[in-house]
């Protein structure tokens, strides 16, 4: 092994960061196999949307309501320990859908793999960035490896999931045993000297950034709207990829396609800083999310719903990077907890409303109701994030002048 440059610290092999990076690839390459495989059964099973979206806002709901519980929790009583818990708990949950496949259980069992997932993510986003280190660097690569999971996730259970329907629920408690495994024994690395760069080669973060707190506020907000439309194509695209004759492996591959967009969106998004604390990214990641939600909402062809599936991803990757990036920025190390929880809240209750709100309107209007629906609330987001943008930068001008 190559000895490290000077004044370059070595990165052990079983680092915090590495274990983090890895524990987020299994755990949504866990749940997202959970939510594919459950919400692909009840289709084919005869589900109505209605019963979809009950099951997806079940999931997205109790996330919702415990991940700032979880974020609170770890800043009291230590990251790894909770994330522990919801790691042995996400499997547990995975073995009880494999062994009951029961559409009347599905909710019961959405709401305890999403109070698991709740544990992990929240309490893994602030000890990612417990020491204020490169945080950037950081959070890109955690969004890959997560995104990732995500990936392999639907590509692989789609083609699992024409062996036997629990078959991909079985493979996926492998590697989050390994997570278990691995917080297991794993001991804390000393200290870094205030000289000596760390892993990532960063200097410390100057401390929260009160002027990113309004970007956070707006950027939770917009994730209650973007995770709305994703929700959609978790929980609900389903029953319109069953009802169009796709099946589940090219089902599975045009979600890929999808979060490849994503990982695309993260990269520009790291690379370069140029939407560091301005506006117009965002309504320009939402004006394609709105023709993409257009096309799932009219058109017929296998390919132009994989274009709009592909046109929704570049907002979810926006609006998750921006959200996480000004919620570290924005809040001290002593509340990252809570705050992460709060960013993760923000997605799971716009997750819920989508799903259950789609399925509402699915069930009444028909299958294409909710993506026509959503675009147009997409349309009526980006002109009030507009207005509160204007209205906060007159704000700032204003304040000068009082102050002479």
């Amino acid at each position: 092994m190559p000895e490290p440059a000077p004044g370059e610290a070595r990165t052990p092999l079983l680092s915090r960061t590495r274990i983090i990076y890895y524990t987020s690839f299994a755990t949504d390459l866990a749940y997202f196999t959970f939510l594919f495989s459950l919400s692909r059964w009840l289709a084919e099973t005869g589900a109505s949307q209605w019963q979809l979206g009950v099951f997806g806002a079940c999931g997205s709901l109790s996330y919702a309501l415990s991940g700032p519980v979880a974020g609170m929790v770890s800043d009291r009583f230590g990251r790894r320990r909770v994330i522990l818990c919801g790691s042995v708990a996400t499997i547990l949950a995975l073995a009880a859908a494999a062994v009951w496949r029961s559409a009347s259980i599905f909710p019961f069992l959405a709401i305890g793999c999403g109070i698991a997932v709740a544990l992990v993510f929240p309490p893994l986003i602030a000890w990612l960035t417990a020491d204020g280190r490169d945080s950037s660097r950081r959070l890109f690569r955690f969004c890959v490896s997560w995104n990732a999971g995500v990936l392999l996730g639907q590509m692989g259970a789609g083609w699992l999931y024409l062996l036997r329907p629990e078959l991909p629920l079985l493979a996926v408690t492998i590697p989050m045993a390994a997570v278990v495994a691995l917080l297991l024994v794993w001991k804390p690395e000393p200290p870094a000297p205030a000289t000596v760069a760390t892993e990532a080669g960063g200097p410390p973060s100057p401390g929260p950034r009160p002027e990113a707190r309004a970007f956070a506020y707006m950027a939770w907000i917009a994730n209650g709207a973007g995770a709305l439309a994703f929700s959609l194509v978790t929980h609900l695209f389903p029953l319109l990829a069953h009802e169009s004759g796709i099946s589940p492996p090219v089902h599975g591959a045009m979600l890929a396609l999808g979060r490849i967009t994503v990982l695309i969106s993260y990269f520009v998004l790291y690379r370069s800083p140029f939407w560091h604390y301005r506006i117009w990214p965002a309504v320009v990641a939402q004006a394609a999310a709105i023709a993409g939600l257009a096309l799932l909402g009219f058109a017929g062809a296998a390919p132009l719903l994989a274009l709009g599936l592909m046109l929704t991803s570049p907002m979810i990757g926006y609006n998750y990077f921006a959200g996480i990036y000004y919620s570290t920025e924005a809040f001290g190390a002593n509340r990252r907890g809570a705050a992460s929880g709060m960013h993760e809240a923000s997605l799971a209750i716009g997750g819920g409303a989508g799903a259950l709100g789609g399925g509402i309107i699915g069930s009444l209007y028909g299958t294409r109701a909710p993506y026509q629906l959503c675009a147009l609330l997409l349309a009526a987001l980006v002109v009030s994030q507009w207005a509160i943008h204007r209205a906060m930068d007159n704000s700032a001008r204003e304040r000068p002048r009082a102050a002479v």
